[in-house]
């Protein structure tokens, strides 16, 4: 009888020593990862940085802070013409150096087919590299506005600012996003609630919030090892009514709700603004 191989599980607190976000983009965000399926965040954030691009005056929508982006850019090219900066943050030192290598263009991984996806949503048809280097270039420029910054969704101020950083130019954002962060983050409802909490705090009154979530399931492959095992992370077991609750009950005005979800994906996007 042949011996079962146990399959191990990593939680919260081993993401800064087990994650890897090679692996991770490779999984999720390479072209043939997208050949084989598209993610619903390079529809989603697209289709919500439309309606807030044709609905908010371009005053009340200067800055967008990414919660838990991990290695991923896609916000800064979602909306690289909605906002004029763009801080993407994660707690993960190896995805903050690979930020910073997308960013100083040091990075072997390319975005171009996420970037041909997320232009075909927007209606757009990018005919050749100028293009679509462009629309990468615009992005990077946003960020550099903006800035790269460590964050620990389990503290208040959730960004973590070293002695010798220079602090972000804004300390509230007109727009939050956090895609597969809190479920990732989170081992407990209680914590998931407090955590959401500790996001709103930095949104202007009337401003946005983008979430992304895993829905209905505990636990998800951040992508594969050398030898081509899976490498398993526990998420925190969430449903819709959940959510739009602990949205509702720190200050999300529920009246402006919109979601998209795929239930046979187990995904559900949300965008709410802020009581004012």
């Amino acid at each position: 009888m042949s011996e079962q191989k146990v399959v191990k599980v990593f939680k919260p607190k081993d993401y800064e020593t087990e994650f890897n976000p090679e692996a991770y983009l490779q999984f999720y965000y390479s072209s043939k990862a997208l050949d084989d399926g598209t993610r619903l965040s390079l529809f989603a954030l697209p289709m919500f940085a439309y309606m807030i691009q044709a609905k908010v005056p371009e005053n009340l929508r200067q800055s967008l802070i990414d919660i838990g982006a991990g290695p991923t850019v896609y916000s800064a090219i979602s909306f690289r013409d909605v906002v004029k900066r763009v801080y993407l943050t994660d707690y993960v030192e190896k995805s903050l150096t690979m930020l910073d290598d997308w960013l100083y263009q040091r990075t072997p991984f390319s975005w171009e087919r996420a970037i041909h996806v997320i232009a075909r949503t927007e209606g757009l048809h990018l005919k050749n590299d100028k293009e679509v280097n462009a629309v990468e270039e615009k992005a990077r420029k946003l960020v550099e506005n903006g800035g790269i910054f460590k964050a620990d969704v389990h503290t208040k101020n959730v960004l973590i600012l070293n002695n010798d950083q220079q602090k972000p130019k804004d300390q509230t954002y007109d727009i939050a996003v956090s895609v597969f962060c809190l479920e990732s983050a989170c081992s407990t409802h209680d914590e998931y609630k407090q955590a959401l909490k500790n996001i709103i705090a930095l949104i202007n009154p009337g401003g946005y919030l983008i979430l992304g979530s895993v829905i209905d399931d505990v636990i998800y492959n951040s992508g594969l090892s050398l030898v081509g095992d899976s490498k398993l992370f526990t998420l925190l077991d969430l449903d819709e009514e959940f959510i739009v609750k602990s949205m509702e009950e720190n200050g999300m005005d529920l009246t402006t709700l919109k979601s998209y979800s795929l239930n046979n994906d187990g995904v559900a996007f949300f965008m709410i603004a802020k009581n004012s």
